[in-house]
């Protein structure tokens, strides 16, 4: 191990720690081939090295595009034992997105797996190029003339996280060694990691969910992590069975998904392995959760944060073993939460308001942007998330809503998640998004894409008589789709909202 490796934060010591004390267990399973501890220090090691000769300098980009497997996180771990920075970048960003993260990292090194090569290439034009999953990994030689780092920072970045860009150019967000190391611990203790778990990563290492809050806690008790390059039911249900996997991660439509396939199949597998399912990322979709519970015989516990600020809120499995509907769970250690009305004053108990956080997750600030980063953090260090949250007396958060998804009709707020909620709890309904669409009189119109259930004839007259007692008047579906499913966004999983607002502005046969 280098000696200096301790200034590049906590992490990389406990993970050399981990693999000296259990050099010969399995540290990753990737399509069948295990990776012990001892073969993935030596091959981060190595990588490192061949970094270092192609001349990597301290504090240096490298953007890694790559889909899942070991060979992504050997490399990540490579270039921070190197002193690198990480740039993740989405293996499924577009081309013009594509070229927009590699122009604003900046990188003196890109990273591809053989899946992203030709992509990549085509958007990085004379930037130096490294496959990743080839036997012999030789970069070439690296920029010497990239920008340098921000010098005014609390701490010195180790990770630049491109979002997704679902809903404009990717945000670029720094984060600090600090900040990846009480990532991983919070989420190891607070969901009972252990040596014995065995955990599904099949959402994108290139998002924080996928790359800290599940590998890299997993591996920081010497557990084992399965990657799995797509989070298709038949390859969940596979690695289950096959590697019997204890922690299943993911985001409400993965097992959504997973429900529909269970029930669909002729026979029953064994996934009597599972411990522990949390889902994070969409609202909770408690009807789908609860067939989850009857097929697997364990609950779909929640997950709650941003990459701004994390982790926040979540179960524990031990103390919190069954969830309370609705809610993402209770807020973790070392973390902090203050739920705020539009002028900034803590709101009531029970009461709705904005979630600031704050805690040695926090970020360090977006990447080449001051003023988005001004408007995101708060003169003394909290995040405004831009959720709307509320918390009972017991200390459990619900979130209600985004900000920005919020739709307004007549003047009044109608929160998204809540109408998406009783939607999905009518019989006739397996899952249902709302969004709001332009209306000449009230501004917006509450509009509901809905994917029924098997043999259900969906009546709409009927359908807003039953909501009509859930719901006020106001945030009743004025404009209803029946659809076959819920277009998803192909890099996180979730549902695309943007999607389903542009189908059902196509869509002609609107039921009235």
């Amino acid at each position: 191990m280098p000696a200096d490796a301790g200034t590049r934060g906590d992490y990389l010591v406990e993970l050399h720690r981990v693999a000296a004390a259990r050099p010969t267990a399995t540290a990753v399973i990737d399509e069948g081939r295990h990776t012990t501890y001892r073969e993935l220090i030596e091959e981060i090691d190595r990588r490192a090295r061949r970094l270092a000769e192609a001349g990597l300098r301290q504090d240096d980009r490298v953007a890694l595009v790559a889909e899942n497997s070991s060979w992504f996180l050997v490399t990540a771990l490579a270039v921070w034992t190197a002193g690198a920075v990480l740039a993740t970048i989405y293996p499924s960003t577009g081309p013009a997105d594509l070229r927009y993260t590699l122009d604003n990292a900046d990188p003196a090194l890109v990273l591809v797996d053989r899946a992203t090569s030709g992509a990549v290439r085509a958007a990085a034009e004379d930037l130096p190029v490294a496959v990743i999953d080839e036997p012999d990994f030789a970069p070439p030689a690296v920029r010497t003339d990239t920008m340098p780092n921000p010098p005014d920072l609390r701490e010195p970045v180790a990770l630049i996280c491109y979002s997704s860009g679902t809903t404009s150019r990717p945000k670029a967000i720094m984060l600090s060694h600090t900040a990846l190391y009480n990532g991983a611990r919070t989420y190891a203790d607070v969901w009972r990691l252990t040596s014995a778990d065995r955990t599904i990563v099949c959402l994108p290492m290139a998002w924080l969910y996928g790359l800290d809050s599940t590998s890299m806690a997993t591996m920081l008790v010497g557990g084992t992590v399965i990657a799995l390059r797509r989070a298709r039911p038949d390859l969940l249900v596979e690695a289950v069975e096959n590697d019997r996997a204890t922690f299943l991660p993911g985001v409400t439509t993965i097992f959504t998904k997973l429900v529909d396939f269970l029930e669909r199949s002729a026979d029953r597998p064994d996934l009597t392995s599972l411990r522990l399912a949390v889902s994070g990322g969409e609202p909770r979709n408690e009807a789908a959760f609860q067939r989850f519970a009857e097929l697997v015989g364990r609950p779909v516990h929640d997950t709650f944060c941003a990459s701004e600020c994390f982790p926040l809120i979540t179960y524990d499995p031990v103390t919190d073993p069954h969830p309370v509907p609705g809610s993402a769970g209770k807020l973790v250690p070392r973390s902090e939460l203050r739920i705020v009305d539009a002028d900034g004053r803590e709101v009531a108990t029970g009461e709705v308001g904005e979630a600031f956080s704050r805690g040695p997750g926090l970020m360090l600030g977006y990447w080449r942007d001051s003023e988005q980063t001004t408007e995101a953090l708060t003169p003394d260090g909290w995040y405004r998330t831009k959720d709307l949250v509320r918390m009972d007396e017991d200390g459990f958060v619900y979130v209600v809503g985004r900000l920005s998804d919020m739709i307004i009709r007549g003047g009044s707020n109608v929160s998204p998640a809540e109408v998406e909620r009783a939607l999905r709890e009518h019989p006739d309904v397996r899952d249902a998004t709302v969004v709001g669409l332009p209306d000449p009189i009230y501004g917006q119109a509450v509009a509901a894409a809905v994917v029924t259930e098997d043999g259900a004839v969906l009546d709409p007259d009927r359908l807003r008589r039953d909501l009509g007692e859930q719901l006020a008047a106001y945030k009743v579906p004025t404009r209803l789709v029946r659809v076959d499913r819920l277009p998803n966004n192909a890099t996180t999983g979730k549902v695309d909202r943007r999607a389903v607002a542009a189908l059902m502005t196509e869509e002609e046969d609107t039921l009235r």
